[in-house]
C-alpha cells in the first residue's frame, strides 16, 4: 500500500507541478509585453448564427443588441437557429431576421450550426453567439479591425451582464481567469488563445470543413479549437470585441451546468489534449503542445483540492516535493487574486463562499454521466438591454 501511494503521488506531483508552473511564467512574461493590435482597412461580410434551443424573452433583448451594432449593414446577417423556442417570442423576430426552422435529436449547438452551412455562401467570416449574449455595438467594428491577412479564426471577450448574487459572481470567477490564463496572456507571447463558446468569428471555408466533423452533444468549442490545432490554425484574441454572458444566478443551474462542462472537459480532454500534446512534441509546435497542456489540465478547484493533498501526503513522502508544490500553489494563488482583484470581483464575502464551487463540483462529479445522455440545458432568465448593460459599466468606472 505503501509502494502504491507512492506510485500514485509521483504520477499526479509532476503533472500538477507542470501545469502550475507554466501557468506562473506565462503569466511573469506576459507582464512584460503590450496586447498587439491591429487597424484593417478591408471591410469583411458577417454571417451571425444563434443556435437556440427552447428559448424565450431572452431572445428579443439579444437581437435587439444585434440591431443596434455599429457595423455597414449591408456587410453583416444574422441568422437565428430556432429549434424549438417560444412561438410568440419567434413571431415577433420573423420580421427583423432570417429565422432557420429545425427539429433536432440532440439538440446540440453543433448540430444546429450543421443545418446553417449551405447559408454561409457569400460571406467572409461567421460569427457563432449563443442566445443569451449581448454584443457591444462595436464588436463587429473590433473584429473586423483585428483580422489579417493570415486570420482564421479569431475569439472576442466574454465578459458577464449580470453580477448580482453570489452564484452569479462565482460563475464569473471562470469568465475572468480564462480570459487571463487562455486568452489574452497567451495572445501577448504570440500562442493561440482558446475558444468562448461563442462570441467568435471563423472563416467561412473553415466552417464549412470542420463543423461537419462535431459529432459531440457538448464541448463543441474545445473539440473546434483542437481540430482547429491539429491543423496548426491559432485562435487569435481580439479583447477589445465585447460580448456579455449571462452568469449562472442559482444553485440548481449551476450545479446542472458544471455536470455538463466537467463531462465534456474530461471527455475531450483525454481524446484531443493527449493527441495535441503528442504531437507537438512530435512536430516541434509550441502551438500545440501549449494548447494540448490548457487541455488536459483540470478544472481550478481540482487543481486546489488535489494539490493540498499532495502537499500532505508529500510531508511523508517527499518533504522537497511538497514544499515545491506549495510555493507553485501560494504564486498560481497570488496570480488568481491578482486578476480577480483587477475585474473587480475579490472580496471577503466570496472567498468566504468559495467553499460552495467545490461541494458543488462534488455533486457535478456524482452526476457526471447525466450530461451523456441529457443535454442538462442552462435556463437563461436575466433580461437586459445593451443600455442597461452600458451604463452599468459606465457607473462602475466612475465608483472606480
Amino acid at each position: 500500500m505503501d509502494l502504491i501511494t507512492k506510485i500514485v503521488f509521483c504520477i499526479l506531483f509532476i503533472p500538477f507541478s507542470v501545469i502550475l508552473f507554466y501557468e506562473i511564467i506565462l503569466f511573469a512574461l506576459a507582464l512584460f509585453l503590450d496586447e498587439k493590435s491591429s487597424q484593417s482597412e478591408r471591410k469583411r461580410k458577417f454571417l451571425i448564427l444563434i443556435p437556440a434551443y427552447r428559448e424565450g424573452e431572452i431572445l428579443i433583448y439579444s437581437l435587439d443588441a444585434l440591431e443596434k451594432i455599429i457595423y455597414p449593414k449591408h456587410l453583416f446577417d444574422v441568422v437565428l437557429i430556432n429549434d424549438q423556442c417560444d412561438d410568440r417570442v419567434i413571431s415577433k423576430l420573423r420580421n427583423k431576421i432570417k429565422v432557420l426552422d429545425v427539429l433536432l435529436s440532440s439538440h446540440s449547438k453543433a448540430e444546429s450550426l450543421k443545418e446553417a452551412i449551405e447559408l454561409a455562401n457569400g460571406y467572409n467570416f461567421v460569427v457563432i453567439l449563443d442566445a443569451d449574449n449581448i454584443v457591444h455595438p462595436d464588436f463587429l467594428i473590433e473584429l473586423n479591425n483585428s483580422i489579417t491577412k493570415s486570420t482564421k479564426v479569431i475569439q472576442g471577450l466574454r465578459l458577464p451582464k449580470n453580477l448580482n448574487s453570489t452564484f452569479e459572481k462565482i460563475d464569473a470567477i471562470t469568465d475572468y481567469v480564462y480570459n487571463q490564463l487562455d486568452r489574452l496572456i497567451p495572445s501577448k507571447l504570440g500562442l493561440s488563445g482558446t475558444l468562448s463558446g461563442s462570441g467568435f468569428a471563423i472563416e467561412t471555408n473553415l466552417f464549412r470543413d470542420l463543423i461537419p466533423l462535431i459529432q459531440t452533444k457538448g464541448g463543441f468549442d474545445k473539440i473546434l479549437q483542437s481540430e482547429l490545432l491539429l491543423r496548426k490554425i491559432p485562435v487569435e484574441i481580439c479583447s477589445k470585441a465585447i460580448i456579455y454572458d449571462e452568469k449562472i444566478g442559482s444553485s440548481k443551474s449551476y450545479l446542472k451546468q458544471r455536470t455538463r462542462w466537467l463531462y465534456y472537459h474530461f471527455y475531450n480532454s483525454i481524446k484531443y489534449g493527449l493527441k495535441l500534446l503528442v504531437k507537438g512534441i512530435l512536430n516541434f509546435k509550441f502551438d500545440q503542445i501549449h494548447i494540448g497542456l490548457i487541455s488536459l489540465r483540470p478544472p481550478l478547484n481540482f487543481i486546489y483540492f488535489i494539490s493540498l493533498i499532495l502537499i500532505i501526503i508529500g510531508y511523508w513522502i517527499c518533504l522537497l516535493c511538497s514544499i515545491i508544490l506549495f510555493i507553485l500553489l501560494l504564486i498560481f494563488t497570488l496570480v488568481l487574486s491578482k486578476i480577480l482583484k483587477e475585474n473587480k470581483v475579490l472580496s471577503v464575502k466570496l472567498i468566504l463562499s468559495l467553499p460552495l464551487i467545490f461541494i458543488n463540483q462534488i455533486f457535478s462529479v456524482i452526476k457526471f454521466r447525466e450530461a451523456k445522455t441529457d443535454s442538462l440545458k442552462t435556463e437563461h432568465h436575466k433580461s437586459r438591454s445593451i443600455e442597461e448593460i452600458l451604463q452599468s459599466q459606465k457607473s462602475k468606472r466612475r465608483d472606480e
